[in-house]
């Protein structure tokens, strides 16, 4: 992302929540906190280092609605460290295999 601009296929809206996301050959979810989402992806805050291409399972639930599906990590940005020098990351994530109705479900809620 480095001042390159960014093309967005979806609209995005500011969301404070949670998500779940299991990287590829991890065993277990990690919860991370969401920035902003859209339907076709999510923008969260991580302290895991992941890399652009790398592939995950989400599981989140917006509204009363669980949503389930695959993504893949787009790009990486090391935040600033904070409170004992730990470092976080912020990632935007794409949806893959998001089915049909959740994704009219976030176009919606990213509409409003």
């Amino acid at each position: 992302m480095d001042g390159e601009e960014i093309k967005r296929r979806s609209k995005r809206k500011d969301f404070l929540g949670d998500v779940k996301v299991r990287f590829v050959g991890q065993p277990d979810y990690t919860t991370l906190a969401v920035k902003d989402i859209s339907a076709s992806g999510i923008r969260v805050i991580s302290p895991r280092l992941g890399e652009a291409g790398d592939s995950l399972e989400i599981k989140m639930n917006i509204s009363g609605r669980d949503i389930q599906c695959k993504g893949k990590v787009i790009w990486v940005l090391l935040l600033r460290p904070c409170l004992g020098n730990i470092a976080s990351f912020d990632m935007g994530l794409e949806f893959y295999e998001l089915k049909a109705q959740d994704r009219v479900f976030l176009e919606k809620l990213t509409e409003g």
